[in-house]
């Protein structure tokens, strides 16, 4: 039950979930958790760039049931700001505002949360640390801010990243939330730790016309809404954020709050996945892209007889993988959607090909780039513009193109109908999407139709493109990099790609990056695991992935980065995860001794927990924390190891229920597993690299089988044990 009282100028609101109270003298707002320790505070009254009437003003408010209005009354003229907030059991909601003026402004900028300091504003949002998913594409800065550092940066929480301020932003893009958390003001006196505050996390509701920023400033944050009307002369219908604010005991739960509320409000709708499409999801998968890095190749370079070398090499290696993706460089010209025949004489002959040969077909493609629009009967009026009225033509290695402007009619009809041929000639099972990132912000270019500007107009091409393309195939898989919710209808697979900042990282920022995608498997969206361009740190990548979704590599088989090559050993282990990998897209991924804080620590996980209609059915489980720190042997009674391993069930049961297991070690050890039916004994199946299988009866003892593990026997390697129990 919500309760809100007021008393002497202040409010308070009380929930079993949060506590929120505003004092009307100071215009300053505190949230705390379910136990009231103090998650952030703040000045409450947004700065409006362009229309700074506001800054001097009265104050007043209206509660009307569950709804506390505060209302800010500029002094020299009639204008009014008004900023709602709702609150409900387990989330609050902050509203868009409501802006009455007899004063036309243009507005730049909405500032939440800021405190003037003279004439300029700085952030005044408090909170120990701000959790910001895709801070940086490197490892250079963790996404756990500890804001005592003082970080001055403005970074990107929605669709672009690379044409505006702040940070090279990707693989979270978009994110539309950010967390704080806080420590108790002595936060290493003694018991300090206990008295640190659960989380919060503001999660976006709806897609704003504007871009979505936070800035992060003099120990305090600011969510920042770009909307340059001053620029385009566009009033928005609504003006600001509409943010849901879910709760946690950490900023993991409190982001898995934020997904779960917004579908049971039903502000998103649950995935509807055939069977056929679950199959594509799921395929363990290889991308060409690692090998066009290593050969570092322009737009022009990448053959047919390349492509043909590079698939022949991945069937000698071994590697069981099941969808077979041709990255960059197979169009001729962007945004033709077509293949460059010169290079690619044959190509629809090689996609045969390959599908022939039991694979899955993926294609990479930047759909909303444009090199030529004649070629399309468009001009470059049909282009993003620039406030100079001209079209934003950027670059990248050999190519120069433009950026589709998908508001307009005859675009959207264009693109619709060659979207349609491409998956109508070529036949791809899945679409590595690539783009969103490369969306300017409003102060470099914007759209003729102001309605789909800032974090809309992703949203509006994924409706053009993806929308055509899947009335051509219902069951086509879209895999992206985004952790948005708000986008979860138009994209199947989350892809944390790209590592390529990320040299001598690319196993720890894998773990990081699953560490936040892994809680969009309760969207009905795995994470693909890419896995860096070497091969020293695959079999980790592929450790802390399979928990969350499927295998990727990238890797080159003729040598790496570091002069690497792959081996039968790390083959053997990307097959024998592949081979007892879930088979559901829909499942919870609880990070396993996590730690939260720290600028090393925090955001990295160990080990993994898998659960599906609430069972436990794969444990991913190292011996020793990522640094180097052992870890508990013990989990939660179903398994005990001295080996780093990864077992799941092969069955809808949990693991200690189940009459199927498959386990996939990591070293040379024992492990024991708790089963709960009376099963006297066990097959156990040993499956090899060259092929071949042995079996061996192990017997049960008290509810427990005990098995040993080994990584040889006779000088061929383990992919994977196959446990199965007899019926009694």
């Amino acid at each position: 039950m919500v309760k809100i009282n007021e008393n002497q100028h202040k409010i308070h609101v009380t929930s079993p979930t949060y506590a929120w109270e505003w004092d009307a003298e100071t215009d300053i707002f505190n949230l705390y958790d379910a136990n009231l320790r103090l998650i952030s505070r703040a000045k409450h009254k947004p700065l409006i760039i362009g229309a700074e009437m506001f800054l001097d003003s009265q104050t007043s408010y209206q509660i009307k049931n569950d709804r506390v209005s505060i209302i800010y009354q500029a002094t020299k003229n009639a204008s009014r700001l008004t900023v709602s907030w709702f609150f409900q059991m387990d989330f609050i909601s902050l509203e868009p505002l409501l802006l009455e003026s007899p004063v036309d402004s243009d507005i730049a900028q909405i500032i939440y949360f800021p405190e003037m300091d003279g004439g300029a504003y700085k952030p005044s949002m408090y909170s120990h640390y701000a959790v910001v998913p895709g801070l940086c594409m490197s490892t250079s800065i963790n996404p756990v801010v500890d804001l005592h550092s003082r970080l001055s940066v403005t970074t990107v929480l929605g669709s672009g990243a690379m044409r505006g301020p702040g940070l090279t932003q990707q693989w979270g893009l978009p994110a539309h939330y950010f967390c704080t958390f806080n420590t108790s003001d002595k936060w290493n006196a003694i018991g300090a730790k206990a008295l640190q505050s659960g989380a919060a996390c503001w999660g976006l509701a709806e897609l704003p016309q504007g871009d979505f920023r936070l800035e992060i400033r003099e120990i305090g944050i600011s969510p920042v809404l770009n909307l340059r009307s001053d620029i385009w002369k566009h009033k928005p219908n609504k003006l600001g954020f509409s943010f849901l604010i879910a709760f946690g005991e950490n900023y993991h739960e409190a982001i898995r709050s934020y997904y779960k509320i917004l579908q049971r409000e039903k502000i998103i709708a649950p995935k509807n996945i055939s069977g056929k499409k679950k199959d594509v999801m799921l395929a363990p998968q290889y991308n060409t892209w690692g090998v066009e890095s290593s050969m570092a190749m322009n737009s022009e370079e990448l053959t047919e007889e390349i492509v043909r070398d590079i698939f022949n090499k991945l069937q000698r290696s071994g590697m069981k993988a099941r969808t077979f993706v041709i990255d960059d460089k197979w169009e001729g010209q962007h945004g033709e959607l077509k293949h460059d025949a010169e290079r690619f004489p044959h190509f629809e002959n090689l996609l045969n090909d390959i599908r022939g040969q039991g694979y899955f077909i993926g294609l990479w493609a930047a759909f909303l780039r444009c090199q030529n629009p004649a070629a399309l009967g468009l001009d470059e009026s049909n282009l993003l513009q620039t406030p100079a009225g001209k079209p934003l033509w950027l670059d990248h290695q050999t190519s120069r193109y433009g950026i589709y402007d998908v508001t307009q009619p005859i675009v959207q009809k264009v693109l619709s109908e060659r979207a349609k041929e491409f998956v109508r000639r070529y036949k791809p099972d899945l679409i590595k999407f690539d783009f969103g990132y490369e969306l300017p912000s409003l102060d470099v270019a914007a759209p003729a139709d102001m309605n789909f500007a800032g974090e809309r107009l992703l949203q509006k091409g994924l409706e053009v493109v993806i929308g055509a393309m899947k009335e051509e195939n219902p069951d086509l898989v879209i895999m992206y990099y985004g952790l948005s919710p708000l986008l979860i209808e138009h994209y199947d697979l989350h892809s944390p790609d790209d590592l390529v900042y990320c040299i001598g990282d690319y196993d720890l920022e894998t773990n990081r990056r699953v560490f936040f995608s892994s809680l969009c498997g309760e969207l009905g969206m795995p994470t693909y695991s890419s896995s860096g361009y070497e091969w020293e740190s695959a079999p980790d990548i592929w450790f802390d992935t399979i928990a969350s979704g499927t295998l990727g590599s990238l890797h080159c088989f003729d040598g790496d980065e570091s002069g690497g090559m792959p081996t039968d050993e790390v083959i053997a282990k990307f097959n024998g995860l592949a081979a007892i990998a879930r088979n559901q897209v829909v499942f919870q991924t609880y990070p396993v001794h996590a730690k939260w804080q720290g600028g090393l620590r925090a955001g990295f996980s160990p080990s993994w927990e898998r659960i599906e209609n609430d069972k436990t059915v794969l444990l991913a489980l190292r011996t020793h924390n990522l640094d180097g720190k052992p870890a508990p042997k013990n989990y939660k009674d179903i398994l005990h190891t001295d080996v780093t391993l990864v077992v799941a069930s092969l069955t809808d049961d949990g693991i200690s229920e189940s009459t199927h297991l498959g386990i996939v070690p990591f070293g040379d050890g024992s492990c024991t597993i708790s089963h709960t039916p009376l099963h006297n004994s066990a097959t156990i199946i040993e499956h090899y690299f060259s092929g071949r299988a042995t079996k061996t009866q192990v017997a049960c003892s008290n509810s427990r089988i005990e098995i040993k593990l080994q990584q040889t026997q006779n000088h061929e390697i383990l992919e994977w044990i196959e446990i199965i129990f007899e019926k009694e």
